[in-house]
């Protein structure tokens, strides 16, 4: 039968280790509380930057062609890729050569 002092260590044990697992959740609860909060800031700047910088009229279109995809071809002559209606190469004999 275990004596008085080894159930005592036994339970100051169970003690810290209880003490130790609620303050290892309160350092992550407040890291997912602190990342939470950066990206709603974060969002909220974004949201901010967009109303601010959004351009208007024939900026507003510029800024949307700058904004698409477009397909690139290969010139025959260099190698070099070139998007869709941007114009020669700059090598002689270019077929998108103007």
């Amino acid at each position: 039968m275990p004596g008085l002092p080894k159930i005592l260590v036994l339970i100051i044990i169970i003690v810290v280790i209880w003490q130790a697992f609620k303050i290892i959740g309160r350092v992550q609860k407040a890291r997912i509380e602190e990342a939470q909060a950066r990206a709603r800031e974060a969002q909220a700047q974004a949201r901010g930057q967009r109303q601010t910088a959004r351009p208007q009229g024939a900026a507003n279109r510029a800024a949307g062609a700058r904004n698409t995809v477009s397909e690139t071809l290969e010139c025959r002559v260099c190698g070099a890729y070139v998007a869709r209606g941007m114009g020669a190469c700059g090598k002689p004999g270019c077929p998108f050569g103007a």
